[in-house]
């Protein structure tokens, strides 16, 4: 049985708390960029700086909750300012499993800013590899969010 819908005057009840395991991060959404072939380690900090300022040019950033548990990576719209996030976000921006995961970049020159490879098509071998650009508030942020995610290779 479904529950009662609420009356939209009526507070909102609260979200069911996240899973145990489950790890999230408000961050913001830069781009991404699917990777020609030719494309080796020492380009990839080229290639992020380019998918930021593609962003800067043509959309803005877009907040989100990036959130971490097993065994996905969920990408969702971050809610509202004073907006409880809902933990079953029926619409989400994208979702990898986290072991297609190939690769997380920590730029040097922004601390606040992190990428990560994944294959574009993880169950075709021939897939290109996509790069997912995002910039965190404070260090801090990408700092734990490359320290839960320790278990992969850099």
């Amino acid at each position: 049985m479904e529950p009662p819908l609420s009356h939209p005057l009526q507070e909102e009840p609260p979200a069911a708390p996240a899973p145990a395991a489950e790890k999230r991060f408000r961050l913001w959404y830069v781009g991404s960029s699917c990777l020609d072939r030719r494309t080796t380690l020492p380009m990839l900090p080229w290639l992020v700086a380019e998918i930021r300022r593609r962003g800067q040019r043509q959309e803005a950033a877009r907040e989100v909750l990036l959130l971490l548990g097993s065994p996905a990576l969920r990408c969702v719209p971050a809610p509202a300012a004073g907006r409880p996030a809902s933990p079953g976000a029926a619409v989400f921006i994208f979702e990898h499993r986290a072991q297609h995961i190939a690769r997380f970049i920590h730029n040097s020159h922004d601390r606040c800013c992190f990428a990560y490879l994944i294959k574009a098509q993880p169950d075709d071998p021939d897939s290109r590899m996509a790069c997912h650009v995002f910039r965190a508030a404070e260090p801090g942020q990408t700092q734990c969010f490359l320290l839960e995610n320790e278990n992969f290779s850099f």
